[in-house]
C-alpha cells in the first residue's frame, strides 16, 4: 500500500497560508497528546465533530515498513476551499459557533488544536475531501517547519483539485485489501455520498509503532458516543460500545431515591428524560454506581482498557480515560475494583483541558467529587454488610458433614471394606493404606463405622494443595479424613478468580471423590468406574478450555506486548494453549509463571507426553538486562516442578544477538529456551499453516536454546514445505460418524473410513485437527484419548474457517493460511 508522489497529483487551484513554529507544534501535539492511541482519536473526533454517521479507520497490523500508513475516512460534511483554510488555522475553529451548537449532536472539538495530534504518529498528513460535486487534496508535510528558528514558518500548502479518476486511483487500493473492503460506504459511483473526507497518515513516526490494536479499540469503544448514528468500522470491523456482558449485583441511579440527595441537602430534578442531581456549584448530573459481585480487574486491563471505576461523560465523550479516581484520593480497593460509575457531567464542558483528557481544577469538579465518594461510602456500606451475612457457615467440611449418611458416610466405608478384601484396588480420586496388617485394617474401618454417626464425619477437612496440572481434581486421604483439592488443576486455576468464595470449588471437588465411592458401593466394575471419572475430569478440563481465544487472537495480545510489556504473562499463557498445551497459571515467590504439558504419541503410536515450565520477563525497555533472564531459577522450577523443559520468553535480551555472549552460553549450558516475544507471535501465526505439532516442538525444545537458535527454527518455518490437507474429507468423514454412529467419532476409525484420510497417519491427521481447532476452537476439537468433536457441519465450519482467515489474520500471512488450508 503505497502513496508516493501523492502531492503531484491534480491540478493546482490554489493555495492556503499557514504560520506556524516547531515550538508551538511540540507544545500542542507531543506535550498535550503523549498516547499514540488518544493522538489517533482525535481524527475520529473530528469526524464525529462533522455530523459523520459513518466513519471506517485503518491500522496496519505491521506499522514498521517504509509504505506503512494510518488513515481515518467519514461520510460527514467535508471541507471546501473555505474549510481547508479554517482547517489551518491553529487554534481556531467554528465548533462552538451559534449554528453549530444548536445541531443534534453537540461538538466535541472545542479549540482547534486537534488537528496537531498527528504530529505525533507521522510526518505527512493528508486530506482528500468531496466537497460540491468536487474533490480536492491537501497534504501538510511536517518537516517542513524550521525546527532551528525560534520563528514561526511561512507555509502554503498545495490545494490541488482531483478527477474521480485520480480519487479512484489514489484510495481504492486503500480501501480495497486481499479482496477484503474496508468501507460500508461509496466513495464514488452512482452510490456514493455527498460529502465525505479521508484523512492519510504517512511517513510514520516511531511513536506510531507503539499503537495498540486492542487498547485502541477500547478507547474509541469508551470514549466516543457509538450509537446507530455514528458507526465505526476498524480495519472493516464493527466496533461496538464498551459495556460489561455481566449483570451487576445492584445499581444506583443517581437523582432517584437517592439517599445522598436526603442527607446532604441536594436536590433532584429531570435533565434530558434523565433523573439527575443537582450540586450547589453544577447542575444536572446524571448517570449510575453499579456494583458487580466479581472485581472487574484483570490483567489485561493495562493492554484493552479498563472495565472499573469512575467514568465521566461530557457531551457523551470520555473525558478521564485513565484516571479512575477523577483525580480522588484512593478508595477501598475490594470495593472500588468491583464499581463502575457512569456520570454524565455536560457542566464541566467550560472546564477541560485542551486534550479533553481532564478537568480543571474548579468548585464544579470538588462538587461532583464530594458527591461521588458520598455516594461510594453508601456502596460500600451495602457490599459489606452483604458479605457478612454470606460469611456465615461457608466450610465444605462442615456441609458436608451435615449432608445425609448414605452420600457422604456410608460409600467410603464400603470402599475400604471392599480394599481390604482385595475386590478393588487403587481407586481414582481416594487413596488408602496399601501396608496395614490385619489387625490395623480391623481398627481403621472400627474408626470408619464409628465416624459414621460422628459430628465430624469421615471427610474432617477439605485442604488445598498443589498436586499437579495432570492430577486429577481431588484426592482424599482416607487415613487422615484430609480431601486435597488439587490447586493446579486446570478447572481451579482457570476459574478461582470468578468467585469471591471458594466453597463451591471445594463442593464440587469433594462430590467427585463420593461420586466415586457411590458407584464402587452400587457394585460397578471398577474399571467402568475409573472410566468414568476419566471422563468427568477430563470434561472439566475440555470445558475449561473451550472458549479459549483462537490463534490469531493470542498474537494480537503478543504483539501488543512489543510496546507495553504488562501484559506479557497472560499472554504467554495463551500462546502456549493456542499451541495446544495443557497450560495452567502458577506464580508466586519461587515459582515459575506456570507450567504446559503436552500429551503426544509418536509415530509409532507410543505415548511421548513431555511438559515445561515458563517465565515472562517484561520490561519497559527494548530489552531486559541478562541477569533478569536468571537461568539458575528456571532449571530449579524445572526440576521442582518435574519438567522435561525450560522457556523463557521476553521483549528481547541483552547480548542475545552475540552467540559467545554469557547469556547464550549459560542457555546452551542449561537448556533453557528463550524466546523472543516477536519470534513467539511468527511461530503462532506459522503453526497451523505449516502443521506445526507436538514432536516438532519437543524437537525446537531439545536443541534450540538460544535466542539466535529459536529465532532461526521458527523463521524456517517459513520454508517448510507441506502436503494438501483432507480437511473437507476430514470434517465430512467425522460429521457422518458422529450421525450415524452410536460411539463418538475416535482418530482411528475416522482415519480407516475415507481412502483419503488412509493415506495420513493419526498422528498427522492429530496434528491437522489441532491446527484447525487453533483457527475455529470452538468448532472442532480433538481430546487426549482421540475423540474428535466438530459443533457443527461441515459448511458451517469452513463458513468459520473463512471469516478467521478474512479478518483476523495479518494480510502479509493470509496467503501462507489460504495455500495450506485450501481455503477459497
Amino acid at each position: 500500500m503505497s502513496i508516493k508522489n501523492i502531492e503531484d497529483v491534480g491540478k493546482k487551484v490554489g493555495s492556503i497560508p499557514l504560520s506556524i513554529s516547531y515550538r508551538i507544534i511540540e507544545l500542542f501535539s507531543a506535550g498535550l497528546y503523549s498516547s499514540p492511541n488518544k493522538a489517533f482519536e482525535e481524527l475520529v473526533c473530528n469526524s464525529y465533530d462533522a455530523f459523520a454517521d459513518k466513519v471506517a479507520v485503518f491500522v496496519p497490523s505491521d506499522k514498521t515498513t517504509e509504505d506503512a500508513l494510518l488513515w481515518v475516512c467519514d461520510n460527514g460534511e467535508s471541507m471546501d476551499d473555505a474549510g481547508l483554510k479554517l482547517l489551518w488555522r491553529i487554534g481556531e475553529t467554528n465548533k462552538r459557533d451559534a449554528d453549530y451548537e444548536e445541531k443534534d449532536r453537540p461538538p466535541i472539538g472545542q479549540f482547534g488544536i486537534g488537528k496537531l495530534a498527528t504530529y505525533v504518529l507521522a510526518r505527512k498528513l493528508t486530506h482528500i475531501c468531496k466537497s460540491n460535486g468536487g474533490f480536492r487534496i491537501v497534504t501538510m508535510d511536517y518537516d517542513r517547519i524550521n525546527r532551528e528558528s525560534g520563528k514561526p514558518t511561512e507555509i502554503n500548502l498545495d490545494e490541488r483539485k482531483l478527477t474521480e479518476a485520480e480519487v479512484i486511483g489514489i484510495l481504492k487500493p486503500l480501501i480495497e485489501v486481499n479482496g477484503r473492503r474496508l468501507l460500508d460506504f461509496d466513495l464514488w459511483g452512482g452510490n456514493a455520498e455527498e460529502t465525505w473526507t479521508f484523512a492519510i497518515m504517512s511517513d510514520l513516526k516511531p511513536k506510531a509503532e507503539k499503537i495498540q490494536e486492542g487498547r485502541l479499540k477500547w478507547i474509541l469503544s469508551a470514549a466516543l458516543p457509538l450509537n446507530p448514528g455514528f458507526n465505526l468500522l476498524f480495519n472493516g470491523n464493527q466496533i461496538e460500545p464498551s459495556k460489561i456482558s455481566i449483570e451487576p449485583l445492584k445499581t444506583w441511579v443517581i437523582g432517584e431515591d437517592d439517599e445522598i440527595v436526603k442527607k446532604f441537602d441536594y436536590t433532584e430534578s429531570t435533565y434530558k428524560d434523565n433523573p439527575c442531581v443537582n450540586l450547589p456549584n453544577i447542575s444536572n448530573i446524571h448517570g449510575k454506581f453499579e456494583l458487580y459481585r466479581d472485581s472487574l480487574l484483570s490483567g489485561k486491563s493495562k493492554e484493552l482498557g479498563r472495565s472499573h471505576g469512575i467514568f465521566i461523560m461530557v457531551r457523551d465523550r470520555l473525558v478521564n480515560l485513565d484516571d479512575s479516581l477523577f483525580g480522588m484520593p484512593a478508595m477501598s480497593h475490594g470495593v472500588f475494583n468491583r464499581i463502575r460509575i457512569t456520570i454524565h457531567a455536560d457542566a464541566l464542558d467550560a472546564y477541560l483541558t485542551s486534550t479533553r483528557e481532564s478537568i480543571k481544577e474548579s468548585e464544579q469538579q470538588k462538587d461532583l467529587q464530594r458527591y461521588i465518594q458520598r455516594k461510594f461510602e453508601e456502596v460500600k456500606a451495602y457490599y459489606f454488610n452483604l458479605i457478612e451475612k454470606e460469611e456465615k457457615g461457608r466450610t465444605a467440611s462442615y456441609k458436608i458433614s451435615h449432608t445425609s449418611t448414605s452420600l457422604s458416610r456410608k460409600p467410603l466405608l464400603v470402599v475400604a471394606k471392599k480394599f481390604f478384601k482385595k475386590e478393588i484396588d487403587d481407586l481414582y480420586l481416594t487413596r488408602i493404606p496399601k501396608d496395614f496388617s490385619e489387625e490395623e485394617q480391623s481398627e481403621f474401618i472400627s474408626r470408619l463405622e464409628e465416624d459414621l454417626v460422628s459430628e465430624e464425619g469421615i471427610i474432617k477437612d477439605v485442604a488445598w494443595e498443589a498436586l499437579s496440572p495432570e492430577a486429577p481434581i481431588a484426592q482424599l486421604e482416607l487415613e487422615t479424613g484430609i480431601a486435597k483439592i488439587n490447586l493446579l488443576h486446570p478447572f481451579f486455576v482457570n476459574f478461582s478468580h470468578e468467585l469471591r468464595s471458594t466453597l463451591p470449588f471445594q463442593l464440587i471437588a469433594t462430590t467427585e471423590i463420593l461420586t466415586e465411592a457411590f458407584l464402587i458401593e452400587s457394585g460397578i466394575d471398577q474399571g467402568t468406574v475409573r472410566a468414568i471419572m476419566e471422563r468427568r475430569d477430563e470434561l472439566l478440563r475440555e470445558v475449561t478450555y473451550s472458549d479459549k481465544p483462537n490463534a490469531p487472537c493470542v498474537a494480537q495480545m503478543i504483539q501488543s506486548t512489543l510496546s507495553d510489556p504488562s501484559g506479557l504473562e497472560d499472554a504467554v499463557l495463551y500462546a502456549f494453549r493456542s499451541l495446544g498445551f495443557d497450560a495452567n497459571p502458577i506464580g508466586g515467590s519461587g515459582n515459575p509463571d506456570g507450567k504446559a504439558c503436552a500429551t503426544v504419541r509418536d509415530k509409532d503410536g507410543k505415548r511421548s507426553d513431555y511438559s515445561l515450565v515458563y517465565d515472562a520477563k517484561s520490561t519497559g525497555k527494548a530489552k531486559i538486562k541478562a541477569a533478569t533472564v536468571k537461568i539458575s531459577a528456571s532449571v530449579r522450577h524445572r526440576n521442582d516442578h518435574n519438567a522435561d523443559y525450560s522457556v523463557v520468553v521476553s521483549i528481547d535480551i541483552e547480548g542475545a544477538d552475540d552467540p559467545d555472549s554469557a547469556i547464550s552460553k549459560e542457555a546452551k549450558e542449561h537448556k533453557v529456551s528463550c524466546i523472543r516475544a516477536k519470534d513467539l507471535w511468527s511461530l503462532l501465526l506459522l503453526a497451523a499453516p505449516r502443521q506445526v505439532n507436538f514432536l516438532d516442538l519437543k524437537d525446537f525444545f531439545e536443541k534450540c536454546h538460544t535466542v539466535i537458535e529459536t529465532s532461526n527454527w521458527i523463521k524456517s518455518l517459513k520454508d517448510r514445505q507441506i502436503q494438501k490437507q483432507p480437511i473437507k474429507e476430514l470434517l465430512e468423514t467425522t460429521y457422518t460418524l458422529m450421525i450415524d454412529d452410536d460411539e463418538p467419532p475416535h482418530i482411528n476409525a475416522i482415519r480407516v473410513s475415507n481412502d483419503t484420510l488412509k493415506k495420513y497417519s493419526v498422528a498427522e491427521l492429530t496434528s491437522l485437527i489441532k491446527s484447525l481447532e487453533n483457527l475455529v476452537s470452538r468448532m472442532i476439537s480433538i481430546n487426549r484419548g482421540g475423540i474428535v468433536s466438530i459443533q457443527s457441519n461441515p459448511e458451517k465450519i469452513m463458513e468459520c474457517l473463512n471469516r478467521v482467515l478474512e479478518s483476523d489474520i495479518p494480510p502479509e500471512l493470509a496467503k501462507a493460511y489460504l495455500k495450506a488450508f485450501e481455503v477459497e
